[in-house]
């Protein structure tokens, strides 16, 4: 959705967004039947997909209009679920931001649009008028969608409120069921499946299967709360939560919408190779980046120079910006969740022997050579190559008398949150660095000189990657460092693409089976989640699931008893999927809606202090071959992430309280619970 001039659209529908220089007559002459011709409403429309509350680059629980539209973002929902880190933060961001009055002027601006234009068929054709009342449609669920994940019931309003005539009691909408508002959003989006076409006017608009896709996200949250969440009724109205005896409806709707868009897209697969993972990690980086992608289902588009965004300057490692980037820190409990990495009883990376000692990697690469694909497409990975450089990760430096040959006992016990310097051993024999641009070199016995700490972090003072990685996904790889500056950035925001839809669809399908229904329209569910599951897996490398019998109904793996175990579900199949999902749609602000749908949140984010890895190398023998790359022996080093800094979500965050400006202005609103 490129960003257009508008501002005729931007006055009629009374936006403050900033757009180019208006070179239009003032609001008091501009008339619907200026408005409600074929020019006027590419403009509308503009301006109406504009205001959709898509959770993108720009969305930042600290700053921006309600969460939106901000200049950066530094401090994202990500925060909170495990995915990443940052120094900025060191406990629970709530990412409420009072998303209310910007989400009922769209749609109000809808509604208004529903009930006007069909005053002008004669000039603008039917097919016209009912295709421009669908994308409408389409705008108002989108945005009841982002207040009803948020609130729970919200007032439903099909008119055009105005003062004009009206009393001020009359236009005081108390709140309708969380189930009321659930049921408003999958009709209006049954309307535009039936009425939109299979092709978008445009890119970045609405179509039949979009609306599809979109209601299977909907249908699957809603079928989440009937069964996980606890009502929260006031004068006999279920606010909050949806009655339990819904749950397989709604699920049978996400799997038949789910299901309704398959042959319509297909995951990306322009790279895949089935012998060479370093091809499949690019494959899936590239997904993110290809405007032709045949995954990508809705998409927000930003082109340079008028509509930018900064993702690159500030989630870019810090030796790769110009400014000061280091936001993007995956955590290790992130990274521990794929395949392929060497792992002990608990589903920890496993860096020391059975004696307690560091295994020693002869480059810092080997570690996670044989990691899936997906992870090195997700995230940056010691001494991966990105931008024409290297990410150069590394705690510190091992003194150059220390022999790698000579076993090093781990510096802090498991599970301890001491820090280095109460361990002697390091105190004596490892050089570090508190900044990673400011660094006293250490010169070796052949006159080489290297930095103790990676030019990318990790460091003494936490700066740079405060977990011993950085992230990959959505960064422009030929965007050079020189270049990642503030508002250069212009990679589009995939808000819905058909992995989603394959996730949506096999734990819809799960869902149904382990409560009771074996078939929908003649699929067999338990064997279609089975192969949905394995298709996300196979294009990622993983390792495929055997049989559809490991999606079972059997007690989920307990936290510290195997690899995910912390990833909360009431069935080890649910667990499976809920972990596909974790490493499928990390970073693209869809996992925490995820939590709390689950209702997870609290339980699995509960005074937790996420882990990291530091890489250390030994100076003794060690080789200078770039300034951010050193050839030589390693270890890594796993644990509590240094600063200790504890996470936990209460149970009043599954829901925002209602801003109490709102409050004021509408008495018949009730709050909600816990606020």
């Amino acid at each position: 959705m490129k960003n257009i001039k508008y501002g005729l659209a931007l006055m009629l529908l009374g936006g403050t967004y900033a757009c180019n220089e208006l070179d239009i007559p003032p609001i008091n002459v501009v008339q619907d039947k200026d408005a409600f011709t074929d020019a006027g409403m590419q403009a509308y429309m503009a301006a109406l997909y504009s205001r959709m509350p898509i959770e993108d680059f720009k969305y930042s629980a600290q700053e921006g209009t309600e969460g939106f539209d901000t200049w950066n973002n530094i401090a994202t929902p990500a925060l909170n679920t495990g995915e990443n880190a940052n120094r900025n933060n060191g406990g629970f961001v709530n990412p409420a931001r009072g998303y209310w009055k910007s989400g009922y002027q769209v749609i109000r601006n809808a509604n208004y649009l529903i009930r006007e234009l069909p005053k002008y068929v004669p000039s603008l054709t039917q097919p016209k008028v009912d295709k421009w009342i669908a994308e409408a449609r389409f705008v108002r669920a989108f945005t009841y969608f982002a207040l009803v994940k948020r609130y729970g019931g919200v007032p439903i309003t099909q008119d055009v409120q105005s003062l004009d005539g009206s009393t001020l009691e009359s236009l005081q909408i108390p709140r309708s069921s969380e189930q009321q508002v659930f049921d408003f959003i999958l009709a209006d989006l049954d309307f535009v499946i039936a009425a939109m076409p299979e092709a978008s006017e445009q890119s970045g608009r609405v179509n039949k299967n979009i609306a599809a896709a979109f209601k299977s996200r909907v249908a699957l949250t809603a079928g989440s709360i009937a069964r996980y969440a606890n009502p929260f009724v006031k004068d006999g109205v279920m606010l909050c939560g949806i009655p339990k005896e819904k749950a397989n409806e709604y699920f049978k709707a996400a799997f038949q919408a789910a299901k309704s868009v398959e042959g319509k897209y297909s995951l990306y697969m322009k790279k895949w190779s089935a012998n060479d993972k370093i091809s499949t990690a690019d494959n899936y980086a590239d997904l993110f980046l290809d405007a032709a992608s045949p995954e990508t289902i809705f998409a927000k588009g930003y082109s340079y120079p008028e509509a930018v965004h900064s993702f690159d300057a500030v989630y870019a490692p810090p030796h790769m910006t110009s400014t000061y980037g280091d936001r993007f820190n995956p955590t290790l409990d992130y990274v521990e969740l794929f395949d392929g990495l060497p792992k002990n009883a608990k589903g920890q990376l496993k860096t020391t022997d059975d004696k307690g000692n560091y295994i020693v990697y002869d480059y810092v690469e080997q570690l996670f050579e044989n990691c899936e694909p997906r992870l090195r497409g997700t995230v940056l990975l010691p001494g991966q190559a990105i931008k024409g450089v290297r990410t150069d990760l590394r705690r510190g430096t091992l003194i150059e008398t220390v022999d790698p040959s000579v076993p090093i006992p781990k510096f802090i016990p498991e599970d301890m949150t001491s820090g280095y310097n109460s361990n002697a051993f390091y105190n004596s024999n490892v050089k570090q660095s508190g900044t990673w641009n400011n660094q006293t070199p250490i010169v070796l016995s052949n006159g080489q000189s290297i930095n103790p700490t990676g030019l990318d972090g990790p460091t003494s003072a936490n700066n740079a990657t405060i977990t011993g990685f950085h992230g990959r996904k959505w960064l422009m790889p030929n965007l050079a460092p020189a270049a990642t500056a503030l508002h250069r950035s212009n990679q589009s925001w995939i808000e819905m693409r058909y992995a989603e839809v394959l996730l949506n669809r096999a734990e819809a399908a799960l869902e149904l089976h382990q409560n009771g229904v074996t078939e929908v329209d003649g699929v067999a569910l338990l064997n279609d989640a089975f192969e949905n599951i394995n298709q996300i897996r196979h294009r990622a490398g993983a390792v495929l699931l055997k049989t559809a019998a490991e999606l079972s109904s059997a007690p989920p793996i307990a936290p510290g008893a195997g690899v995910g175990g912390y990833v909360l579900a009431p069935t080890r199949g649910l667990q499976l999927v809920r972990i596909e999902r974790r490493k499928e749609l990390a970073f693209e602000n869809k996992l925490w809606w995820d939590m709390l749908r689950w209702r997870t949140a609290d339980a699995e984010v509960n005074a937790r202090i996420w882990r990291k890895c530091n890489p250390f190398l030994f100076a003794k023998g060690a080789v200078t071959e770039s300034s951010d790359y050193v050839r030589g022996k390693y270890i890594f080093d796993c644990r509590f992430e240094e600063r200790s800094s504890r996470f936990t979500i209460a149970t009043k965050n599954y829901y925002e309280a209602i801003p109490g400006a709102e409050l004021i202005a509408n008495p018949k609103l009730v709050q909600n619970e816990q606020y």
